[in-house]
């Protein structure tokens, strides 16, 4: 979409962050490069969501693919040249699509040209002849494959309309996904596990803050939560954590 990405990610906290960090920073530079507007991307906001359980991780993904139809355009998700819908399921004898080269056969100026940056990218990735980066070779379109099994369960989630549940959690995206109650009982066996203490208050400020970071990167809490709970200074919780 041109005016926003969805992303499906796996890895922690601090890893997703980390790439959304660099992808900014990295469109951002081909937005001056190739337009001459400086700081197009660095107020944009950004919502992480952690995803709890396979029907939630399926809602999402049939999200982004349903994309071009949330917005308009009149198109299958599977025609619509920037999702990954069009890659699902295919059979392998019309798998091949569109004309692309490898970076082995553009030299370092025509390839710093098409992407406007001195970026190395995989030998072994394709750009087709406008300049995108074929989807599959940072897609797992297979382990996504995997998590519907089948193509009858893969369309049943693409038509259904998710949207409204899908945007709900995203607009909560900066808000603890578990209430406080349930999360109390994750500190009490969190600090058995890490510390061998049932009881929270007993634990010095340097052990908090080790709970702390588990809380927030692992259970994505929200540093009003942890500062609740473990009974820190919120300066404290975002200064260390």
């Amino acid at each position: 979409m041109d005016t926003h990405v969805h992303f499906i990610l796996y890895g922690s906290m601090p890893e997703c962050k980390e790439f959304i960090k660099r992808y900014k920073q990295l469109t951002g530079r081909y937005i001056f490069e190739k337009y001459h507007i400086s700081g197009h991307l660095a107020e944009v906001d950004t919502t992480i969501v952690p995803v709890n359980t396979e029907e939630h991780l399926m809602e999402e993904m049939a999200y982004a693919d349903r994309n071009s139809i949330a917005a308009g355009y009149k198109c299958l998700p599977t025609e619509y040249p920037w999702g990954s819908a069009r890659y699902m399921f295919r059979d392998k004898i019309s798998s091949e699509m569109g004309t692309y080269s490898s970076p082995d056969q553009l030299t370092d100026r025509e390839l710093r040209e098409i992407l406007c940056s001195r970026v190395t990218i995989p030998r072994n990735w394709r750009i087709d002849l406008n300049g995108m980066i074929d989807p599959r070779c940072f897609t797992n379109v297979q382990k996504a494959e995997s998590i519907f099994k089948s193509p009858n369960r893969y369309l049943y989630f693409l038509s259904k309309k998710v949207e409204g549940s899908v945007e709900v959690r995203h607009s909560q995206g900066t808000k603890s996904l578990i209430p406080d109650k349930e999360m109390r009982r994750i500190v009490e066996h969190l600090a058995v596990e890490m510390f061998g203490i049932e009881n929270k208050t007993l634990l010095d400020v340097k052990s908090r803050i080790l709970l702390a970071k588990k809380l927030r990167y692992e259970y994505a809490s929200t540093p009003k939560q942890i500062s609740r709970l473990l009974q820190l200074e919120i300066d404290i919780v975002k200064g260390f954590v």
